[in-house]
């Protein structure tokens, strides 16, 4: 009887230690010439994110900036390469950043970020066919604390994405460094909760 309970002790252990959450291992921005942007783009950056969905199948991939810009209905982005979703396509002008929707025929251009708008403000990010993207400032930190780590001037920032019949599909928050990028989001689609952290940053 011992015995079965110390086994039974040993595999809970186990299964609480494979489900522990990651914490943030490193933060190394190298004096970086993006330190006031919401997206640093200096080739050969990384940033691994450990992503969770439903609250217990953990996946941890990287982002990596690569070495070459590319041009998608006339404007030119920097392309990051996702071992998750593939390559993403990110550009700035001035306060504002904008995504391609690479699962859109037509590539669509989405508005992610204007670090412009007040908290409480809201815009159109980009319509897909009848799926509307809408953003929300919904608060900006001078500093901001994940896993013992400072990040600094941190915009969290709402999404929703609705359909032709108003539903909501996607929603969640991101919040976004200065000088990091994304650190963490916190949302659901179609229904299912989908985290992502920062684990590591290492900028060129």
């Amino acid at each position: 009887m011992t015995k079965n309970l110390l086994f039974l002790i040993f595999i809970s252990v186990i299964a609480i230690s494979s489900c522990k959450k990651k914490k943030i291992e490193s933060v190394n921005t190298n004096n970086s010439k993006d330190s006031l942007t919401y997206q640093p783009s200096v080739p050969g950056s990384k940033w691994t994110y450990v992503m969770t969905v439903a609250g217990v199948s953990n996946t941890t991939y990287n982002t990596t900036r690569l070495t070459y810009d590319t041009t998608i209905n006339s404007k030119v982005y920097h392309v990051f390469n996702s071992e998750t979703e593939g390559q993403q396509y990110i550009r700035q002008d001035g306060d504002k950043y904008y995504s391609v929707l690479t699962a859109a025929t037509n590539k669509t251009e989405l508005l992610i970020i204007d670090a412009s708008k007040n908290v409480n403000e809201s815009w159109v990010g980009g319509v897909n066919g009848s799926d509307t993207y809408t953003y929300t400032m919904k608060e900006k930190f001078a500093t901001y604390q994940l896993d013992g780590f400072t990040f600094k001037n941190v915009l969290k920032i709402y999404q929703e994405r609705t359909n032709g019949s108003g539903n909501v599909t996607l929603s969640g928050d991101t919040w976004y460094a200065q000088g990091v990028g994304q650190v963490k989001t916190e949302g659901t689609i179609s229904g299912i909760s989908v985290d992502i952290k920062l684990i590591t940053v290492d900028l060129k």
